[in-house]
């Protein structure tokens, strides 16, 4: 008899059942061969290292300002998505799945690496701060992805093969505070949380998270906007690591309501 394999969503009951609607989404940056796609030495795959606030592209990549595009012969190849980074979590979260090599939201674009554009006249322009200064400072303040990767494979927990880059969940203040105490519970330290009310799904719950661990956001105009969620809802993302400690602790902890 063939031994019934387990759900990869079963990895993760405790963190799920934090959700009130939906799946945690997980967030993977792949470099072609995990795809299923074969990618040539042409493809077109970023390398990202932070100089200052400059990005250095991996040679072979033609230009500035302008979306990834892999060729790879392959007419299912992933493209730029025409929705907004969050609009696509927020999609995965409710089912669907999705890779791509760009999205639809100009600061996302430039956080994830998709183009070197700042979103500092963008800001200007949105009434969003108070002048040039304000709003090149804001800028320079976005997080973004010092990884190599080829394409972005966003999809709900349950469709997830067992690994990813980061896990994103949309909570209620006090599954959030859980998951607040779970980290801190092995060592007792704070949580240094870092956000502005902006580029909150792709920056803080992405990025952020992929690089600290965890990333704790209120949302922001364009995600609460575009994407749906819920006004009581905050989304919160934490890393591979981070996901697979929070599990195990988060059962340890007193329940908040006897």
């Amino acid at each position: 008899m063939q031994t019934a394999q387990k759900s990869p969503f079963s990895t993760y009951p405790e963190l799920s059942r934090l959700m009130e609607a939906g799946e945690p989404v997980c967030v993977t940056f792949e470099t072609g061969h995990e795809s299923g796609y074969k990618v040539n030495s042409k493809v077109e795959c970023r390398v990202e290292r932070e100089i200052g606030n400059e990005i250095e592209i991996e040679k072979g990549i033609e230009g500035k300002n302008e979306d990834i595009v892999v060729d790879t012969g392959d007419k299912r190849s992933p493209e730029k998505s025409h929705f907004l980074f969050c609009e696509l979590v927020q999609k995965a979260r409710m089912g669907e799945a999705f890779l791509i090599s760009g999205q639809s939201c100009s600061p996302g674009d430039y956080i994830l690496g998709f183009s070197e554009k700042s979103p500092a006249t963008y800001y200007l322009s949105s009434g969003r701060y108070k002048d040039s200064q304000a709003a090149e400072n804001a800028a320079l303040s976005l997080p973004r992805l010092k990884k190599r990767f080829c394409y972005i494979r966003i999809e709900p927990l349950s469709l997830n093969k067992g690994s990813f880059d980061v896990l994103i969940l949309f909570l209620k203040p006090e599954k959030a505070m859980r998951i607040i105490q779970a980290s801190a519970y092995s060592e007792g330290k704070r949580a240094v949380l870092d956000t502005m009310g902006a580029a909150s799904v792709c920056g803080d719950c992405t990025v952020l998270a992929y690089r600290q661990g965890m990333g704790l956001s209120f949302g922001c105009k364009g995600s609460r906007k575009h994407s749906g969620y819920e006004d009581s809802e905050v989304p919160l993302g934490l890393s591979f690591e981070k996901a697979a400690e929070i599990e195990v602790t988060t059962s340890k902890l007193p329940k908040t309501r006897e």
